[in-house]
């Protein structure tokens, strides 16, 4: 499996997941407050050195903690306009449900990321003979245009984060699959093991609540969240931005009641809705049943 460029495998400078937990934390609890968030997540950090402000700003608020949380999906927008993304919520209100749920959390939108953006967990599965530095050459070398320190230092923090989450298991001279969570995890992600039913109530009382001030124009991201929000606390499902698109998609081809309208957007977005072939921003439900 070939890595297809290094733009699409970030280095994670911040890559320990309790440090990250609370970033998002404080990202979630200012959201839209950018002073704040970056008071709140600065003070995460002791000034050790005397640093200025501005220089702590720079090189860890902006140079580390927020592309951190954004390359793992787990932040939108910027300057003024961050927020926790539906992942993001999924872990920060799981941590307060169940320490065994909020794990399985961790490792679904781990390794979803895992299987959109880096591919190490295949290249482990399938390295089973190979001691430790042997896989962590193969994985080098299917980087492209870095040197070799800063390949090593990409491969090694994402390694550091599967291993947090332990989804995978390391040695001095072993690497391998924690297959108990592994499969637990390819579960969790399975949305054909989903209820559709289930989603189908979550969707729709998460869209008529969001309609009521919006006209019923209803963005996704924010009924991605919402979903998310009620699966979780109301049955103790998993249900991640890739899920939430997955199961949309499949309630596009089902619904008979309702006149389901999507809407393009107007220049870039972040996390648009694809759905054959065309990316969207909002979703408008008809309330007025068809044949009616």
């Amino acid at each position: 499996m070939k890595i297809a460029n290094n733009a699409k495998v970030p280095l994670i400078k911040e890559y320990r997941i309790d440090k990250l937990k609370k970033c998002l934390e404080c990202i979630d609890k200012y959201a839209f407050k950018r002073d704040k968030q970056k008071e709140c997540i600065l003070s995460l950090y002791p000034n050790k050195k005397g640093k200025s402000l501005e220089h702590r700003e720079k090189s860890i608020f902006r140079g580390m903690v927020i592309p951190s949380l954004r390359y793992l999906g787990l932040i939108l927008g910027d300057a003024d306009s961050i927020r926790a993304s539906a992942n993001g919520k999924l872990i920060i209100e799981s941590q307060y449900i169940d320490k065994t749920l909020h794990q399985q959390v961790l490792r679904a939108v781990i390794y979803e990321m895992d299987k959109n953006v880096f591919h190490f967990i295949d290249i482990i599965k399938n390295s089973t003979f190979l001691k430790r530095e042997q896989i962590i050459s193969n994985l080098c070398d299917r980087i492209n245009a870095l040197s070799e320190r800063q390949k090593r230092e990409r491969v090694n923090k994402w390694l550091s984060i599967l291993e947090q989450v332990e989804l995978i298991a390391c040695s001095s001279q072993k690497m391998y699959i924690n297959n108990e969570n592994y499969y637990q995890t390819i579960k969790d992600v399975d949305v054909k093991l989903k209820n559709i039913e289930i989603f189908e109530k979550c969707f729709f009382d998460a869209y008529f609540n969001l309609s009521k001030a919006a006209a019923g124009v209803v963005d996704i991201v924010d009924l991605r969240e919402k979903v998310s929000m009620k699966m979780l606390k109301q049955h103790k499902l998993i249900l991640t931005e890739n899920q939430f698109d997955d199961m949309l998609r499949q309630l596009l081809f089902q619904i008979d009641n309702y006149v389901i309208s999507l809407g393009k957007p107007m220049g870039a977005r972040e996390k648009l809705f694809e759905y054959k072939g065309n990316y969207f921003k909002t979703i408008i439900v008809d309330v007025t049943k068809k044949g009616g």
